[in-house]
């Protein structure tokens, strides 16, 4: 059986941080299902030594590189309008409460919704870019069988997304369904043709399951076909898969997951995206960096690249800041309370909304802010510049 094995970065890195980081879902997941762990602690400690610093990443890739700042100066100045999003619904909602609307904050809480659903399809296309990368490095052509790989990326994730959000009693709420799913009628009532008794989430739940081994089979089936045709296996890209796609289903069919808080569930499915954020960003600014004699044109970015060590603190300090900085005017993410040092009151607004409220809001256009720009500046098949940085063509000095 012939397989290629050709790298992102290297098979050490790549195993750890690409593929393995998986194992950090599953045992944060253990740590619910298995430990029954304060989940909102663990959810806490996650979003402020991980996940927030992910996003300085973003900021480390772009605003605090001269030369890419001001490649793009115009997109990023001008996404910073995400920052105030959040406000600006509520404005909408302001207006809507003075024109005697009852369902005044309709648009927040759609916007709310809208913003989670972005977080977890913002996880779908990393897994799906690290896919097309492990296409491009083992030299895999077809189109058609790069479409069928991305049919079972996303459709394997979002999947499972959907059987989770039509059995979470807080999610089924934010969807504006009952928190609780009807229970199946009884096996006899089920015979004697009561199917209209069954509740209509079922069948989408079974459409979704059914459809999920579909594509599952058949991937194993193409593969298989490979095998016989003598062409090579990808290996990375079947680890990828092997890795997350069991993650996902997992958690999301999980009865387990139906006690955890809502908030929570972004703690297992993203900490693996953190991980392989954290990895591919520190790759890419070494590889930018390294023996390059202009480094110091580039600014900050290049100072705080310069090792692991200076880059794993710069990203953890910046989840310090802004986590503490979110305790301090009391927006706690619905979770624990802590430190108060800023005293601002509660102050009302409108109807029922008040100034946490608008802070929290405001924190949402983080999130959206980071979505957003990641869209845009990990497209290696459009950046040559990129391309370069990630090592998928020589860079000058390798042809030297």
């Amino acid at each position: 059986m012939k397989t290629s094995t050709n790298w992102i970065v290297g098979k050490r890195v790549d195993l750890i941080g690409f593929i393995g980081g998986a194992l950090a879902g599953y045992a944060i997941f253990f740590m619910h299902a298995g430990l029954g762990w304060d989940m909102l602690l663990i959810y806490v400690l996650f979003i402020t030594f991980l996940d927030t610093p992910h996003f300085f990443g973003t900021y480390l890739r772009t605003y605090l590189d001269k030369q890419e700042f001001q490649a793009r100066r115009g997109f990023l100045l001008g996404s910073l309008l995400w920052l105030v999003a959040g406000p600006g619904v509520l404005l909408l909602c302001y207006g809507l409460y003075r024109a005697g609307v009852e369902r005044y904050l309709l648009p927040f809480n759609a916007f709310v919704l809208a913003v989670g659903i972005w977080a977890y399809w913002h996880v779908v296309r990393q897994h799906y870019g690290f896919m097309r990368l492990y296409q491009v490095k083992n030299n895999e052509q077809s189109r058609e069988n790069a479409r069928r790989d991305g049919l079972l990326m996303h459709l394997g994730l979002m999947l499972p997304f959907v059987v989770f959000a039509l059995r979470h009693p807080e999610s089924r709420q934010a969807f504006g369904l009952p928190p609780r799913l009807a229970p199946l009628p009884s096996l006899a009532a089920i015979r004697a043709g009561s199917l209209g008794q069954i509740s209509w989430e079922y069948f989408v739940i079974a459409a979704a399951a059914l459809t999920l081994a579909i594509l599952i089979v058949s991937f194993v089936v193409r593969e298989l076909g490979k095998v016989r045709r003598r062409e090579p296996l990808n290996v990375p890209k079947l680890l990828l898969f092997l890795a997350v796609l069991p993650l996902h289903i997992l958690v999301c069919f999980s009865q387990s997951v139906l006690s955890a808080p809502l908030i929570t569930f972004g703690a297992f499915v993203t900490i693996y995206h953190d991980i392989q954020y954290h990895v591919l960003v520190y790759c890419h600014q070494r590889n930018r960096f390294r023996n390059n004699p202009q480094a110091r044109d580039y600014g900050i970015a290049a100072v705080l690249s310069k090792n692991v060590f200076i880059f794993a603190a710069s990203a953890v300090a910046f989840g310090l800041l802004v986590r503490g900085f979110g305790c301090s005017i009391q927006v706690y993410d619905g979770v624990h309370q802590c430190f108060t040092p800023i005293l601002i009151g509660r102050l009302h607004l409108f109807g029922n909304i008040y100034s946490d409220t608008l802070l929290g809001a405001f924190f949402l256009g983080f999130p959206c802010h980071h979505y957003f720009v990641d869209q845009f500046i990990w497209k290696p098949s459009r950046d040559r510049g990129l391309r370069r940085d990630l090592r998928l063509e020589p860079s000058p000095a390798d042809a030297a």
